[in-house]
């Protein structure tokens, strides 16, 4: 309290309102699996970086879109006509058509954690060291790993495992398991026992498990080079060309196969000027600068100076010799590309470093590499290298400096402002690559009624994604419309055609009640007139008569984690009775407003929750003196209404 001491008028505010809880986001998942790219300002810099989004359009701009679709086969009838296709084995990332399901059904934020490409083949370890990364961040209230679904049973519970512990530790999230896929109810038997058999017994009320797998229909970008090498007619492996008689179809094909060509051996050549086909050119040339900014040595200069002049020979083996594009547009763009660009951005390049090697002292230690580029077989190069290259200039003053370090960090500048029209001329080459490609599928499309028919046929064809993605979308959708309590079950799914085989009750009743572990797997089913309905609301302690129901076990994560944070300011508040009132008083103006929404039962607040903190009545007075004030909570959180039964009599007539 202030000490008065000059006579005057003051004022004093007393604070008299207890503090408020602030409610915490219940339905904010965590998806870690493979993306097509991981990608905000540099190449990668999201992997294995949490990251919040809040849609589609976001998710596709960071991390990219739905992988290749891989066919098998697909077959036509003796009439050309499409029948089927079949989808081959190794279509195993499921996270993008996770998001779309997400979104779909009611999901609003997210976080992403891409843990590797969409090349890459999915490993149990990449994926649990995600979770770790989603650990260290406190939003997510659902963990699901779509992805992992695709492993086998042992890898597959490891990482669910993985989750468990997760949720169990930090207490504050919840997670969505999947079974492996099943093709009928035979094979539905065994995933479902390998879960409840290998997942083991702990955490078990902080998870939640869906089956079968949801079968989608998805618009899917298909092209030539999906069908190309799987057409069957009656059985028999045959050629698009050799379905058409119409010449002009046929040099379209002719002319989508070279497209298809010079595509697929494009990444060799750039893999000579970057040092591997999986590395980008720029990105090459950014690690090289970085190299020089870290080291600024002779070496380092000679590696950027030696990267852009391999631009040459990558160039002319793509408009000359045997290795040349085989389409004869882009033949003619990239000579173009030579012609006005590369050849006086590298004549000016091959004179700045002559004028620099020529002012360097002899222990700098530079090697020239424009010499290094070996022969090459387009005329217009030898006014460049060997004896037509390009002398230092007289003046020499494009270089400057009066140290070796000056003269290196000059040399630099001169690479970089070189380099930046060079790299646009590259991307204007790889976008010529993509307009022909799209305007030859363009002209076939129009052209050709029976490619028509098979990509249509195909974008059609039905594809199977686990379940997870749905349900953390009709999570968030019961959370914004009715309230964490209650249960997600009984709700039906968007963007679905059903589930991949159908369940009854029979097949639900082993599915909701497991008899020897408690392990219950919540059942999705198809029904007439209804659609697909989530049709269990357990948590796999399905035994447990406290942790039964998913919607009480998030209810209390919410509750928990809202009171935790909005009760830090009584830290170091003194352990007496004005600090133990206005913390219950907190509470239970919290709680009290649960009531009023449904989310606890009972006649009375006093039947439906209390809230207990005192000394002599949660706290002794050495729990005082040990600095510890101890509230306990109690709720009688409402829940579902599972077993409906109407029971119906004779009554005798008395009148």
């Amino acid at each position: 309290m202030p000490t008065y001491r000059t006579p005057d008028v003051y004022v004093e505010e007393i604070s008299v309102f207890p503090p408020s809880v602030a409610e915490v986001e219940t339905a904010v998942p965590a998806f870690v699996g493979y993306t097509a790219r991981a990608t905000r300002t540099v190449n990668n810099d999201l992997r294995n970086v949490p990251t919040r989004i809040t849609s589609l359009l976001e998710f596709e701009t960071l991390f990219g879109g739905a992988p290749a679709l891989q066919l098998e086969r697909v077959d036509l009838d003796n009439a050309s006509r499409f029948q089927s296709a079949t989808l081959a084995a190794t279509n195993t990332k499921y996270l993008y058509d996770s998001m779309r399901l997400f979104f779909d059904n009611g999901g609003g934020k997210a976080w992403i954690t891409s843990v590797g490409d969409l090349d890459d083949a999915v490993d149990k370890t990449a994926l649990i060291e995600g979770f770790k990364h989603v650990a260290t961040v406190d939003e997510p209230t659902i963990l699901l790993a779509p992805d992992a679904a695709g492993l086998g049973a042992d890898d597959l519970a490891a990482v669910q495992v993985a989750t468990l512990n997760q949720c169990g530790k930090l207490g504050d999230r919840v997670a969505v398991l999947d079974t492996r896929l099943a093709g009928n109810k035979l094979e539905h038997t065994t995933v479902v026992e390998e879960l409840r058999n290998r997942i083991g017994i702990n955490h078990l009320k902080y998870g939640a498990a869906y089956a079968p797998w949801l079968k989608l229909n998805y618009p899917k970008n298909v092209g030539y080079a999906d069908v190309r090498g799987v057409l069957r007619k009656g059985g028999v492996a045959v050629t698009l060309a050799s379905l058409s008689g119409d010449a002009g179809v046929v040099a379209i094909i002719q002319g989508l196969e070279q497209i298809l060509v010079d595509q697929n051996g494009l990444a060799a050549r750039i893999g000579n000027v970057s040092g591997s086909p999986a590395t980008a050119i720029s990105d090459a040339y950014g690690a090289a600068v970085l190299a020089y900014q870290g080291e600024r040595s002779a070496g380092n200069l000679e590696d950027l100076f030696a990267l852009v002049f391999r631009l040459a020979p990558m160039l002319d083996g793509m408009v000359a010799g045997a290795t040349a594009f085989t389409h004869p547009g882009l033949r003619g763009d990239v000579t173009r590309a030579i012609t006005n660009s590369f050849l006086p951005a590298l004549r000016e390049l091959i004179a700045i470093e002559r004028e620099m090697d020529d002012k360097l002292g002899d222990d700098a230690g530079y090697t020239l590499q424009y010499t290094n580029t070996g022969a090459l077989t387009l005329p217009a190069w030898a006014t460049l290298f060997g004896a037509g290259a390009p002398a230092i200039p007289n003046p020499a003053t494009a270089v400057t400096g009066a140290t070796d370090a000056e003269l290196l960090n000059s040399g630099l500048a001169h690479v970089q402002r070189i380099y930046a029209p060079l790299a646009s001329a590259l991307d204007a080459i790889d976008a010529s690559l993509g307009a022909y490609r799209a305007n030859a599928e363009a002209n076939l499309l129009e052209s050709f009624g029976t490619y028509r028919d098979i990509i249509r046929g195909v974008g059609s064809t039905l594809t199977a994604c686990p379940p997870s993605g749905a349900i953390a979308g009709i999570y968030a959708l019961v959370d914004n419309q009715r309230g964490v309590w209650k249960a997600p079950a009984n709700v039906s799914l968007t963007g679905v055609i059903g589930p991949t085989y159908a369940l009854d009750s029979d097949d639900t009743d082993s599915l909701n009640v497991d008899a020897t572990a408690g392990k219950s797997v919540n059942a999705i089913r198809a029904f007439v007139g209804k659609g697909t309905l989530i049709w269990g609301a357990r948590t796999l302690a399905g035994n447990d008569n406290e942790w039964r129901y998913i919607s009480v076990r998030r209810f209390f994560n919410m509750v928990e984690e809202s009171v935790k944070k909005s009760t830090y300011w009584a830290v170091f508040e003194p352990n007496d009775a004005n600090t133990w009132v206005k913390v219950r008083g907190m509470i239970e103006s919290y709680l009290t407003q649960k009531w009023r929404e449904g989310a606890l039962a009972g006649a009375t607040t006093k039947d439906a929750f209390f809230v207990r903190c005192g000394l002599g009545t949660t706290m002794s007075s050495q729990d005082i003196l040990e600095g510890r004030m101890y509230v306990e909570i109690g709720m009688a959180v409402v829940r579902p209404a599972e077993f409906i039964i109407l029971k119906f009599y004779h009554k005798l007539q008395t009148s």
